[in-house]
């Protein structure tokens, strides 16, 4: 799979189980990756996306739903950081994600 810069921790999450578990990145097309993190991170992944992921991947249900929930979580706080008024949370979020830091 070619580095894309849409990738999202689940994203990646994807790609890693998938890697770890032997499953060849090819043979989870770019399109679908796409469609599953986003989304996760908008109406929630069904129960169906969850089985596929899991057969894509090797990793059982319980891991994708975990690595998902995780993703959205982290995303949500990322989110919150741009509704306040204090800019200088936003200027803090945004030093550390050009250092490729995680937020403080």
């Amino acid at each position: 799979m070619s580095d894309h810069t849409w990738r999202t921790g689940f994203t990646r999450w994807i790609e890693q189980q998938a890697r770890d578990n032997g499953v060849v990145d090819r043979d989870i097309p770019e399109a679908l990756l796409w469609c599953w993190s986003t989304t996760a991170r908008t109406t929630g992944l069904d129960p169906e996306d969850i089985v596929d992921i899991a057969r894509c991947t090797g990793a059982s249900l319980n891991d994708v739903v975990a690595a998902y929930q995780r993703d959205h979580h982290e995303w949500t706080a990322d989110q919150a950081v741009f509704d306040q008024p204090d800019l200088a949370d936003l200027d803090a979020h945004l030093d550390a994600v050009a250092r490729g830091w995680p937020s403080p």
